[in-house]
């Protein structure tokens, strides 16, 4: 099983928003892209180290991957962040670049492992957290489970070890949700996920997506993503369309819960390979 040399480089201009529509500029560490519009239960390819660390063993497969993100789409707009990783098997490594206000500059790199078998899988993540005044370790962990054909369960444990990032505690946090196919054939998936301390629910969110079925030679892919504060208040809003199958691009736009702008607009860009069987 071979990847493309070539890696597919893409830009994900996605709303400055943490998970579940937290602000990032308030935090000292800004989310990764990928954790505003996937779900625990729903990724499988390289961009799961920041997700669902399980999510690496889901398949037996290699992916490349890259993403950018710019806040403030339009003339004034500022580039936020740039990530980009791998996957091999189940083998990850993750690399992430902010850069935040008043000249504030951030590092993340990611190590990640998993293993699954029989709709189960397991795996961890390593995070090393630098740039301006920032040097800390903090580890995750996740599980996902096929419950039935048509439901996907999983778990994230996120900070263990609560690193201490520019001065703030990163404290642990768990993030349970599940993806639900309701026909047979998996073109339509509803995903929901929770954002709990460990004393309280911070917040939800719930999520939509269709894909194309058949044959296509180049198969499309719709997304829409709500996030809530604890008392089910609209606090973000994801749209966002990818085209391909093992290389796939992708745009997104975002507002906060009102709906009264756009915050952002994105393009990304992912390569995947999956093993064939070969006859000795």
């Amino acid at each position: 099983m071979t990847v493309s040399r070539t890696a597919a480089l893409g830009c994900w201009l996605v709303f400055t928003v943490g998970p579940l529509g937290r602000p990032a500029v308030a935090q000292s560490v800004a989310p990764n892209l990928a954790t505003g519009y996937l779900f625990p239960t729903d990724v499988r390819d390289a961009r799961a180290i920041w997700v669902n660390p399980a999510g690496l063993g889901l398949t037996r497969e290699a992916s490349v991957y890259a993403e950018l993100g710019v806040g403030d789409p339009g003339s004034r707009g500022r580039l936020r962040q740039i990530n980009a990783g791998f996957n091999s098997r189940g083998l990850s490594l993750g690399y992430q670049r902010d850069f935040l206000d008043d000249g504030v500059r951030g590092t993340t790199l990611r190590l990640g492992l998993a293993g699954g078998a029989r709709g189960l899988a397991a795996g961890f993540a390593i995070a090393r957290y630098g740039g301006s005044g920032a040097h800390a370790t903090g580890w995750d962990l996740g599980v996902t489970y096929a419950a039935l054909p048509q439901l996907t369960v999983g778990l994230v444990a996120a900070n263990l070890g609560q690193p201490i990032v520019r001065g703030l505690r990163q404290r642990s946090n768990f993030i349970p949700g599940l993806t639900w196919h309701p026909g047979p054939v998996p073109a339509i998936a509803f995903s929901t996920a929770a954002h709990i301390s460990t004393d309280s629910v911070l917040s939800y969110a719930f999520g939509l997506s269709w894909r194309t079925t058949g044959t296509s030679r180049w198969p499309i892919e719709i997304l829409a993503r709500m996030d809530t504060d604890k008392g089910l208040r609209r606090s973000a809003f994801a749209l966002g369309v990818s085209i391909g199958g093992e290389n796939r691009f992708g745009a997104v736009i975002a507002s906060p819960g009102d709906v009264s702008r756009i915050d952002a607009a994105s393009v990304y860009g992912l390569v995947t390979r999956e093993p064939t069987t070969r006859r000795r």
